[in-house]
């Protein structure tokens, strides 16, 4: 590592890895630092491979600007996404494209072992071919459930209780490994990558087998203890419901509007019971409610109402500029986000909601997974080890 200033270069490569392209103007905008500060540290990245240039952009007299990119392949990443009804695996280049993915389907509560998350690490290891094997930098993974002080995992949904998941992946991998709540990967992926670039004021909500919400406040993210914060799925939303939740809880607002509680309701309403929810049924209830299915339409307007009841309650408390809806809400973002902003604009403080934009994630079911690799990259950017190697694409790592 040169003499250059290491904050630096993770400025200049976290500028360049969220706008995709760049100039050197550009840079020295967004990081605040001096054009020859800019200037060294776009050198040195040149020189090394990590950054590369993909053109010039036309000028009125003067010297024409150079466009400037990561390069892709300087490095690679694991990616584990833990949430939802299935375990996704991926190998991702420097900029988070999925090079190769492994996917399999969990069951509801059962208890995840540990076994599967390292075979699919190694499935996934082995999509890289074998020259790119030694720039895998490090795992990411996006996890649900609540971490305490010891970083241990409690999560209904994989069956684990005070789980060390980071212990027992470190006895298996020789990679470095960071993990991050899934509601804190994805909102990061929406600032760095997604539809929340340039608000400062932002609230990304996941709807799959649970609910949680990631939170940016004036440009800060709200973490809250142990970075726990956004367990917004386990308010009791309705004091009177006897929806039951997984924790335990009556009335909770997951046990009414997550992906498997609107299968529940719409097979109970028909009169009957089903053991276990999988991925596609509840793109079958939307699919149903487009058709004019009566019980469908029903159960969607009380999804809507509840979710439209919890956001106004997020917008009351932090006045964001825009909310994000992902996860399995987007296979029925047709027939669910009017019903739910209705609600939201009934309920929530009127002067709270001018201006205020409700949209879905552009990044779609992957978020988990280029949320993991997103924090994969930016944790090798604070490692000075995995910095060098970052800015060294072109040597060869043991």
């Amino acid at each position: 590592m040169p003499k250059i200033a290491r904050q630096w270069l993770c400025d200049i490569l976290e500028t360049v890895y969220q706008r995709r392209t760049v100039t050197r103007s550009e840079v020295a905008r967004a990081t605040g630092l001096n054009t020859a500060s800019v200037s060294l540290g776009l050198q040195y990245l040149l020189k090394r491979g990590t950054i590369v240039k993909v053109g010039e952009l036309d000028s009125i007299g003067g010297r024409r600007a150079e466009v400037l990119k990561l390069n892709a392949e300087a490095a690679y990443f694991v990616a584990v996404d833990l949430e939802g009804s299935r375990i996704r695996f991926a190998l991702t280049n420097c900029v988070g494209d999925i090079r190769y993915r492994w996917e399999e389907d969990l069951e509801f509560g059962q208890t995840l072992k540990v076994e599967r998350i390292v075979e699919g690490i190694r499935m996934a290891l082995h999509g890289a071919r074998e020259t790119d094997r030694s720039r895998v930098l490090a795992i990411g993974i996006s996890h649900p459930g609540i971490v305490d002080e010891k970083r241990r995992i409690t999560a209904f949904n994989v069956g684990w209780r005070k789980f060390p998941l980071l212990t027992e992946l470190a006895q298996a991998f020789d990679l470095p490994i960071f993990m991050e709540h899934g509601h804190r990967t994805s909102i990061l992926a929406e600032r760095w990558l997604g539809r929340a670039q340039g608000y400062d004021s932002c609230i990304y909500m996941m709807i799959k087998q649970g609910v949680g919400v990631g939170i940016f406040s004036n440009g800060h993210e709200v973490a809250g203890r142990n970075e726990m914060s956004g367990e917004i799925g386990h308010v009791t939303i309705d004091p009177s419901a006897t929806d039951q939740c997984n924790c335990g809880k009556q009335g909770c607002l997951e046990a009414i509007i997550s992906s498997p509680n609107i299968v529940r309701q719409y097979y109970e309403r028909k009169g009957r019971k089903i053991r276990s929810v999988v991925d596609a049924q509840v793109g079958e209830v939307f699919a149903r409610a487009r058709e004019g299915d009566e019980v469908a339409n029903e159960v969607l307007d009380r999804v809507g109402r509840y979710l439209g009841l919890g956001l106004s309650v997020l917008v009351n408390l932090f006045s964001p500029e825009i909310i994000i809806l992902g996860g399995d809400v987007l296979r029925g973002a047709d027939v669910l986000l009017p019903r739910a902003e209705r609600e939201l604009r009934r309920s929530a403080i009127p002067d709270f909601c001018e201006g205020l934009k409700l949209t879905t994630s552009s990044l779609g079911m992957d978020i988990g997974l280029k949320g993991a690799a997103s924090l994969a990259f930016r944790n090798a950017l604070r490692d000075q080890l995995l910095l060098e190697k970052l800015t060294d694409p072109q040597s060869t790592y043991a």
